[in-house]
């Protein structure tokens, strides 16, 4: 046993015992989080319930250690409640495995330091790439992001994307294709990927000097590197390539009135279904669109995507009736380049405006 693992459990067993320490680790709801007891006076000069990672930060701190020297990097991101006397910190992604946090405390006395390394979980099924949306095998050469679904939370960090890859049709990689900000929706295991839309808007300096990412008529891959790997160290294996073709650049704002609505019979629990003219961002099929009666009270049911994200379903829970009946469309919903319904994600500030559009289709089953 480590050092660092022996006095964890150290901690542990002084807790048992009664006595209680200001700061120490624990097990919650299958993750790990960090709590630290605060004299009365010091817990009154925080506010009660959530606090702002700023005003957590001047209190505790979690940092990922540096190996072998030791030392702490940035503090890491997570929501800061307190309770009481207790101050209680939850970062924000799972703790990565076989590696080494420390928990910084500072109060009038001093500042308390507490390490934990995490345990190097048995080897077991490589991790899996789900899905990388859009799905579509032909995309815009201004194609703003991609989704990559994992069948579980996977190692983050400033390697990551190191593990990925855009490569042009004779395989040679293309240089900084990526905005360098990690983000993962909210169950941790889908990466939201993005190009750089320094690269992508037209007019802005960093395309006039490194040009765009892709090109009309070209071929491209991107790669998922085989020896990313989950929190646990397994790695994927294999590389995961998806290929696709460029299309000229869409400039243009989603045209509702290009939609296609087909209306299901009453009485029925058939799909209401809506055919689109061109390829729709992924996530805002599933969240910005919305069934409502006429009066304006959400439907319950399923949604389903359908092929190269064109094709959108919902299947109600309850069955229509001989009523009306409204999809509303969030102003908020982007096709694959950015573009809404309101305007084009590369305006031409130059150019007339373009007349509004409802963002309501009213239909009637029969």
């Amino acid at each position: 046993m480590s050092p660092v693992r022996f006095l964890f459990y150290i901690c542990l067993l002084i807790c048992a015992q009664g006595a209680e320490l200001p700061v120490r680790f624990e097990t919650r709801d299958g993750g790990l989080r960090v709590q630290a007891i605060l004299a009365t006076d010091e817990a009154g000069k925080l506010p009660s319930g959530l606090l702002t990672q700023e005003q957590g930060e001047k209190v505790l701190t979690l940092s990922l250690l540096d190996e072998p020297a030791k030392t702490p990097g940035p503090s890491i991101l997570g929501k800061y409640e307190r309770t009481g006397n207790t101050l209680t910190f939850t970062p924000r992604f799972p703790f990565d495995y076989g590696t080494t946090y420390r928990a910084s405390l500072r109060r009038a006395g001093g500042e308390t330091v507490l390490d934990y390394e995490t345990p190097i979980l048995a080897a077991k099924a490589p991790p899996r790439l789900l899905k990388i949306y859009p799905s579509a095998s032909v995309l815009p050469a201004n194609q703003l992001r991609f989704y990559l679904y994992f069948d579980r939370p996977m190692r983050g960090g400033k390697e990551l994307f190191e593990h990925l890859s855009l490569q042009d049709e004779k395989g040679g990689e293309i240089d900084a294709p990526w905005l360098d900000d990690e983000i993962w929706d909210e169950k941790n295991n889908c990466l939201i990927l993005y190009i750089h839309p320094g690269r992508i808007k037209r007019g802005i300096e960093l395309r006039e000097q490194s040009g765009p990412v892709l090109y009309e008529g070209r071929s491209y891959s991107l790669v998922v590197r085989g020896k990313w790997t989950d929190l646990g160290g397994n790695p994927i294996g294999n590389d995961q390539v998806k290929k696709f073709s460029t299309t000229k650049e869409d400039h243009s704002r989603v045209e509702l009135s290009d939609w296609r609505l087909g209306s299901p019979p009453a009485a029925t629990h058939d799909a209401l279904t809506l055919t689109l003219d061109k390829i729709v961002d992924y996530r805002s099929l599933l969240n910005r669109l919305n069934v409502t009666t006429d009066t304006g009270q959400d439907m319950e049911g399923r949604i389903e995507v359908g092929l190269d994200e064109k094709i959108w379903r919902f299947v109600p829970i309850l069955p229509w009736q001989a009523a009306r009946y409204r999809l509303e469309v969030s102003p908020e919903l982007e096709d694959v380049a950015g573009n809404t319904p309101l305007r084009a994600f590369d305006t031409d500030l130059v150019a007339p405006g373009t007349p509004a559009q409802s963002l309501r289709i009213e239909f009637t089953p029969r």
